[in-house]
């Protein structure tokens, strides 16, 4: 499952990565087929196969505590590991997937030294399909209450960003993705916390 995690991830970032942006990458496409020269379609498509889930799984997700590392005792940030292509002069914008799933949030280097970008949008991607809804939320290390926000393509901010397989559009022959999202944080250390059907997935990411 990792090696189909990594392949559609990196898929993902050769797509992304192929725009000429110079700088700070803040306008991407919405829908990820603008990248390929593929129309955007009307509506979402759903992955064949997805269920609806029902919408009482979001309340019993939300329930879930937050569990989130703290700083290191130097206070240092534990950052997860992130693939993708470092940021060179000839590259400026580099996207990045970090974590090892089963859900992927394809971010994007602020500079070399592996620091991500506040500024730029998320992407979301599933190498298969998670089995239900997958709710989102974080906040910055060693302060709760500097809570992540999002800001979807609707310009609506809410503290849980849902990631629902009824409005996901298909990649490849399992996988999907879900349209982008605006994280609302400061620079600094953050976690997110992914939890879904059967698992609870932990990131910390470094913001410049």
């Amino acid at each position: 499952m990792r090696s189909r995690g990594w392949g559609l991830g990196l898929a993902v970032l050769a797509a992304v990565g192929a725009l000429t942006v110079a700088g700070r990458l803040l306008d991407l496409p919405q829908d990820r087929r603008a990248l390929t020269g593929a129309p955007p379609p009307t509506a979402p498509a759903p992955v064949a196969g997805a269920a609806t889930p029902p919408l009482t799984a979001i309340p019993e997700l939300r329930r879930r505590p937050v569990r989130l590392p703290s700083l290191g005792r130097d206070g240092a940030c534990p950052a997860t590991r992130a693939a993708g292509p470092p940021m060179t002069r000839a590259r400026p914008v580099a996207a990045v997937a970090v974590g090892r799933g089963p859900v992927y949030p394809v971010l994007f280097r602020a500079d070399a030294d592996g620091r991500l970008d506040r500024a730029a949008v998320a992407y979301w991607d599933a190498p298969e399909p998670p089995g239900g809804v997958v709710i989102v939320r974080g906040h910055r290390l060693g302060a709760p209450e500097d809570r992540v926000r999002f800001l979807s393509d609707s310009q609506q901010l809410s503290l849980v960003h849902v990631l629902d397989p009824a409005t996901a559009h298909p990649a490849g022959p399992q996988g999907h993705w879900w349209r982008p999202t605006r994280l609302r944080v400061g620079a600094g250390c953050y976690g997110l916390q992914l939890d879904g059907p059967g698992f609870s997935e932990v990131l910390v990411i470094e913001f410049r």
